[in-house]
C-alpha cells in the first residue's frame, strides 16, 4: 500500500504483518524517514502534549511498538523529528550556494535562510523547540531553530573568502554568528514580533542588503 505523508508525498510501505517480525533493512530505512515525517507533522497540529505515540503510530501505519523501539520515548522521537525537519529545509541551501562575491554568497543564504525561518513549519518547530528546552535535563540537547548548521553554512562561505586568512578559529566562528543572528534571527523577529517591516520579498531583501553594506563596510570581498 501507498502511506501519505503529510506533504502530499505518497511512500509505498508494506501493511503491517499482523505476525510482527523485524523489516527487510530497505524498508526500515525507508520507514524511518516515513514515521519522521508523520511525526513531525503530528507534532506541529497538535502540539508536543496534544500528540500521542498512538495517534503518531496509526498516522505512520505502524505499531507503538515499532516508535518506542526506534525512539525509547516521545521526547526523544519529538527531538529526532525536529531536527530531521530542520536538516531538510537546510541541506538543499548548502548544495545551491553560488560562486562569485563573498556578499552575493552571504546575500543567498541570508535570504533563503531567513525565507525558510519564516515557514509555517519552521514556526511550528520553534514552539517545539521551547517545549523540549522546558522538558530535556540538558538544554544543549534540544535543537536551536536550526541555528547550528545555519552558522556552519555561513562559516562555510566565510572559509572560502580572504577573511578566512584574517581570522583566528574563535573570530571566524564569532564573525558567523554574528553574520547569522544579523540576517535571519534579527530579521525574523522584527518581522513576526515587532512588526517593523513585513514580510514581503521587497522588505526583506532591502533589510539584508543595508546589514550586508554594514557588516562587510560595503566592501566586495572575493
Amino acid at each position: 500500500m501507498k502511506q501519505q505523508t503529510p506533504k502530499g508525498r505518497d511512500i509505498p510501505l508494506p501493511p503491517r504483518n499482523p505476525k510482527g517480525g523485524r523489516p527487510t533493512q530497505e524498508v526500515a530505512a525507508q520507514l524511518g524517514a516515513h514515521i519522521l515525517d508523520v511525526a513531525l507533522e503530528e507534532f506541529i497540529n497538535r502540539g508536543a502534549d496534544g500528540a500521542s505515540m498512538e495517534s503518531i503510530a496509526a498516522s505512520a501505519n505502524v505499531s507503538k511498538r515499532t516508535l518506542y523501539s526506534r525512539f525509547g520515548s516521545k521526547t526523544e522521537l519529538l527531538r529526532a523529528a525536529v531536527e530531521h525537519g530542520l536538516c531538510r529545509h537546510l541541506r538543499p541551501i548548502a548544495s545551491t550556494i553560488p560562486k562569485g562575491l563573498l556578499r552575493d554568497r552571504l546575500l543567498f543564504v541570508g535570504r533563503k535562510m531567513l525565507d525558510l525561518s519564516l515557514k509555517r513549519e519552521v514556526i511550528g518547530l520553534e514552539a517545539l523547540i521551547l517545549w523540549l528546552l522546558d522538558h530535556e535535563s540538558s538544554p544543549t540537547a534540544a535543537p536551536t531553530l536550526g541555528a547550528s548548521e545555519g552558522i556552519r553554512i555561513v562559516r562555510s562561505i566565510l572559509e572560502s573568502s580572504e577573511w578566512n586568512h584574517s581570522m583566528d578559529e574563535d573570530a571566524l566562528q564569532f564573525f558567523a554568528r554574528h553574520i547569522f543572528d544579523t540576517l535571519v534571527m534579527v530579521p525574523r523577529h522584527l518581522i513576526l514580533v515587532r512588526r517593523e517591516f513585513p514580510n514581503t520579498p521587497t522588505a526583506k531583501r532591502a533589510y539584508l542588503t543595508q546589514a550586508l553594506d554594514i557588516l562587510l563596510w560595503k566592501r566586495d570581498t572575493t
